[in-house]
């Protein structure tokens, strides 16, 4: 029964509902005799239901995550961390600030704190205010940082970059400013090989250093593995956007 309902609930939400729409409009033109309309129609239903199953989603996204592990011996001179998203003017009344840090950003942020626990590297934080409603993502790292214990000065900052392309760009002249040979790079494993192609544009040996995973390695079959889901579309929203950014990152 508990399936049952989570198996209802999946349906008459998006993109569950709006599958369903698309295959009663098909079925209508298709008794018009609109023969090409109800076959576009039907092919989106289709396209929009394998998008969304979870099971398709965690698939594209592992053979993604899975290009780089983290090392089990961390060797650099300097921890590196790639933000991802950070909210303006929600409270945090824990660091006693404004803005907060996206999911993705927040598991960035820990395990670049719990690396600087067992290294006592110093840390760079790259990434600024994509948007005019989004916060400053290394400005909010940084409170979380020092909330958690990290000196102040241990953290270097990049809080002007828009995407990854700039993050390794003045992440470059950060580490030439300051010395650093060997950073250790970390980012989401969705998001680490787009990050790691980056940098190797500009010829910086990166040691990656993967967190957040989001796919499942081993997935069990299930019936719901096959149901459209707005989750299962997002990680293959996700997974579409890295291959998108790697296929630009090789050809520009």
């Amino acid at each position: 029964m508990i399936y049952l309902i989570k198996i209802a609930y999946t349906i008459l939400f998006p993109p569950g509902i709006i599958i369903l729409l698309l295959l009663a409009i098909a079925l209508w033109l298709k008794q018009k005799k609109e023969y090409l309309a109800t076959l576009l129609v039907g092919l989106a239903a289709l396209l929009l239901g394998v998008s969304s199953m979870p099971y398709f989603g965690n698939t594209l996204l592992n053979s993604i995550e899975r290009r780089y592990t983290p090392p089990a011996q961390v060797s650099g001179d300097v921890l590196v961390l790639l933000t991802g998203g950070a909210t303006l003017d929600t409270p945090d009344p824990l660091t006693k600030g404004e803005g907060y840090l996206t999911g993705n950003t927040a598991a960035r942020v820990l395990t670049v704190a719990e690396l600087y626990r067992s290294t006592k590297l110093p840390i760079l934080l790259s990434g600024g205010q994509v948007f005019r409603d989004t916060g400053n993502e290394s400005q909010i790292a940084k409170r979380h940082l020092l909330a958690l214990g990290v000196p102040e000065s241990s953290i270097s900052m990049d809080d002007k970059s828009l995407n990854t392309e700039e993050n390794a760009v003045n992440t470059q002249a950060i580490l030439t400013e300051k010395g650093w040979k060997a950073p250790i790079l970390i980012t989401s494993a969705f998001h680490m090989a787009r990050s790691v192609k980056q940098f190797q544009k500009l010829k910086i040996d990166v040691v990656p250093y993967p967190t957040d995973y989001i796919s499942q390695q081993k997935q069990y079959l299930s019936i719901s593995k096959f149901i459209p889901s707005s989750s299962g579309l997002s990680t293959t929203t996700i997974a579409l956007k890295e291959f998108l950014g790697l296929f630009a990152a090789r050809n520009n």
